[in-house]
């Protein structure tokens, strides 16, 4: 067998609810903690889980906190930060918090936050997390590359290992480079704390110009599961409209950019 990483978007959180000008929003009470506890229960692998790694925002720190960590053992359920991770949009709630105040609120014993700056979440037009559909797909394979580090360190401690990795509906899609299900209306097909789990196609190749491509791999079932609901990519041209269709979001979140910047953000308890 070989590593595998297990990607899962968050749990219920405000903006769900109530749109996108909550910033940085925590997960919801009922819904949010109700997704949690069923990805408790669902959730196989945790005897063979090695690393946890989540977007540093609010959301998906949380859902790692919660759905994931309480069942490792005691002092195993540290969270590792990759910015990368982050939401693709600008909105409030696509901003997230200040190192700072990360750690305030979730403790420096459950954070690994070594590699992540104060200012982490700025998506100014020209840092490398703006809404534009070349630096997200930029920032989605400098993802993968890090989680393959990670995954090759786990391996050598397990050949089975797990490696969990919390992010957003959206970026999952770049993510995986898989944007079936994306509409006009529909930026993300992933449904909140969905699991599905993957490999890389070369675990051992260090070449920092390669793409570190995930491929799909049925754990639990999950591709035949979805064949009822999502379009079929099963020729070239469905995979370059549906990632065209991605595109097209992007560049309404980078249109969308200038609206948000500056205005005043309320946040959720």
């Amino acid at each position: 067998m070989a590593p595998v990483i297990d990607i899962i978007r968050h749990a219920e959180s405000y903006h769900n609810l109530f749109g996108p000008h909550v910033r940085d929003p925590g997960i919801t009470p009922i819904g949010g903690e109700q997704d949690c506890a069923a990805l408790r229960k669902k959730y196989p692998y945790a005897d063979d889980v090695i690393f946890i790694i989540a977007s540093p925002m609010r959301r998906c720190i949380e859902t790692a906190l919660k759905g994931i960590a309480p069942l490792l053992d005691e002092g195993q359920g540290i969270i590792s930060l990759l910015p990368d991770l982050q939401e693709v949009n600008a909105s409030p709630s696509g901003t997230g918090s200040p190192l700072s105040r990360i750690i305030d609120m979730y403790g420096e014993e459950n954070i690994e936050k070594a590699t992540v700056p104060e200012d982490w979440y700025l998506k100014g037009p020209d840092t490398r997390n703006a809404p534009d559909p070349a630096k997200v797909q930029a920032r989605a394979r400098s993802a993968r590359h890090s989680i393959r580090n990670a995954t090759r360190i786990a391996a050598r401690h397990n050949p089975d290992a797990h490696t969990v990795v919390v992010t957003h509906g959206e970026f999952a899609h770049w993510l995986t480079d898989d944007f079936a299900g994306m509409t006009n209306t529909r930026n993300s097909a992933w449904w909140n704390c969905e699991v599905r789990s993957y490999r890389f196609a070369d675990l051992e190749n260090r070449d920092d110009d390669d793409d570190a491509t995930l491929i799909e791999i049925d754990t639990p079932a999950s591709l035949e599961r979805r064949d009822s609901y999502l379009p079929a990519a099963d020729t070239e041209e469905r995979k370059r409209l549906q990632k065209q269709i991605a595109v097209l979001h992007v560049l309404g979140h980078g249109r969308m950019a200038d609206m948000w910047a500056g205005q005043e953000l309320e946040e959720n308890a």
